[in-house]
């Protein structure tokens, strides 16, 4: 099963700007204005792209690509062969993927990934022409101000996968359980924190908390810093999703936690500590290396962090299978007061044609292909009647659930998803919010995108250092008073030297807005 990140939605509702037609590829057969540019599947070469994503295979993946093969030999004389990545890896393994020059056509990457650097290195191509000549249905499935707000530099690297504003994220908790220990339903932090606690007091066969560690985002201080916006914290991206740089508030300026240790941040990483050393955060929190939702599924952890609002059918479904009474509810720390959370309304995933491809043109159809109705519902839910079946135009019921691919990983856009019939009306309230542009306040470095090409070399060299310290703070599993001296020891250098050169931008990005 795909790991719940499998649910990550990302920022925004947008669309387009108009350029110049032209031709991008390299297909010989390929050629037109929009789609297949009129041409019939006989004129087009046979093509097998090669497609790069994160995560694993659905259940049901093999049959019911079979059929998406079938649909597109028809359709465009072509075939598709997924990789997958798992996503503690997909960092190391897609740099050496580009580098190396490895036969890949299509590949997922986002600013928390390595978007901006491997765009600003060459490795993707731009992708206006192909748009205006093959890409007809992905450019008015994303209404302009996305495309807008998603151009690096100016330009199109890569389609952005998205359908809000912000990330919608809670942590799944055992709704059986918290009845069972007597509590009330959760609504704050230290609700939370008191059904941890009777948990590990009372379920001790339970471990009460797991957050991740094969992702900065999935660390347990960097969940609470985003759903706190009386903090206004957020990461620059400037190094991932590390919180080591970060904005605050809307002030333009870029943050060091080696220079000054944030009081509040440096609570939850305190306070995280604490739940390490109570044995309320798992143990094995750094080495786990089994998904964070099927421990849960399984019985064995009582609460995770999930990019959802809402809990997926599915889950509960397998939950009982171990557990006949088990249920999972969903704990929202996100606040709805309108204008309190910021959004710069760049999206979290992107899917890219690489440069190196051989079939830019043939890719770009293939992604057209993917963002109509028929074949986006075929991709993300399965074969319609046996996986899942329609109820009216934007939502479904599942039959048998698991389909190909997920959409945040090809072709997510905010016309064409679907929401599950069974969302109930708290979580489809949430949903709601962050699908409104209004409800957000405007991020004053909408637009901005980071050129690390100038400390490369200390991007590079801060990535490794902080892979031995960052985690372990972040989930409680190394003492902050020992081992955030040590990770500024060696990484205050690099960072320092990063922060300067992303101020120097921010700077003067902000300067052309005045």
């Amino acid at each position: 099963m795909v790991k719940l990140k499998s649910l990550l939605m990302a920022a925004a509702i947008w669309g387009l700007t108009s350029a110049l037609a032209g031709c991008g590829g390299n297909d010989g057969n390929d050629a037109g204005t929009a789609g297949t540019g009129g041409q019939s599947n006989q004129s087009l070469a046979p093509v097998t792209l090669k497609v790069v994503v994160p995560g694993g295979k659905g259940a049901n993946f093999d049959e019911v690509m079979s059929e998406v093969n079938k649909r597109l030999k028809a359709d465009l004389n072509t075939q598709v062969d997924f990789t997958f990545i798992d996503f503690g890896d997909l960092n190391q393994k897609t740099n050496v993927m580009l580098a190396s020059g490895e036969n890949v056509d299509l590949i997922f990457d986002a600013p928390w990934l390595h978007l901006d650097s491997m765009s600003s290195q060459g490795f993707y191509e731009e992708l206006t022409d192909l748009l205006n000549q093959y890409g007809s249905h992905v450019r008015e499935t994303r209404p302009q101000q996305m495309w807008d707000a998603n151009k690096i530099n100016g330009k199109i690297y890569g389609v952005p996968l998205g359908s809000a504003y912000t990330q919608p994220r809670s942590v799944f908790i055992r709704k059986d359980l918290r009845e069972k220990l007597n509590l009330p339903p959760v609504r704050t932090y230290e609700d939370l924190k008191a059904y941890l606690y009777a948990v590990h007091d009372r379920e001790p066969g339970i471990t009460p908390l797991i957050a991740g560690a094969d992702d900065v985002t999935y660390s347990w201080v960097n969940w609470l810093v985003r759903d706190d916006t009386s903090l206004g914290v957020r990461p620059t991206n400037g190094i991932g999703a590390s919180l080591m740089l970060y904005y605050k508030g809307n002030d333009g300026k870029v943050y060091n936690l080696f220079d000054a240790q944030e009081p509040k941040i440096w609570t939850y990483i305190e306070d995280t500590r604490k739940l390490f050393m109570d044995k309320v955060m798992s143990q094995d929190v750094m080495t786990n290396k089994s998904s964070q939702s099927d421990m849960q599924l399984q019985n064995k952890v009582a609460a995770t962090p999930q990019m959802a609002f809402g809990i997926p059918q599915s889950f509960n479904d397998r939950l009982k299978q171990v557990v006949p009474d088990g249920e999972l509810e969903a704990v929202r720390l996100f606040d709805l007061k309108l204008g309190s959370n910021l959004s710069n309304y760049k999206m979290d995933n992107f899917i890219c044609i690489v440069k190196a491809s051989k079939h830019k043109d043939r890719a770009m159809m293939f992604l057209d292909w993917a963002n109509q109705k028929d074949n986006y519902d075929l991709l993300e839910r399965g074969i319609e009647g046996k996986n899942w079946k329609a109820v009216g135009d934007h939502r479904y019921e599942t039959l048998n659930s698991d389909g190909g691919i997920v959409s945040f990983q090809l072709m997510l856009n905010p016309v064409l998803e679907r929401e599950w019939a069974g969302t109930d009306e708290e979580t489809r309230k949430y949903n709601q919010f962050i699908a409104q542009a209004d409800h957000f306040t405007k991020d004053i470095m909408t637009g901005f995108t980071f050129d690390p090409t100038p400390v490369k070399n200390e991007v590079a060299q801060f990535s490794t250092i902080q892979a031995k310290y960052y985690n372990g703070l972040f989930n409680g599993a190394l003492d902050p008073d020992e081992y955030f001296a040590k990770f500024k020891a060696e990484g205050e250098a690099p960072l320092k030297k990063i922060q300067n050169e992303l101020q120097k931008q921010v700077d003067a990005f902000l300067g052309k807005q005045s």
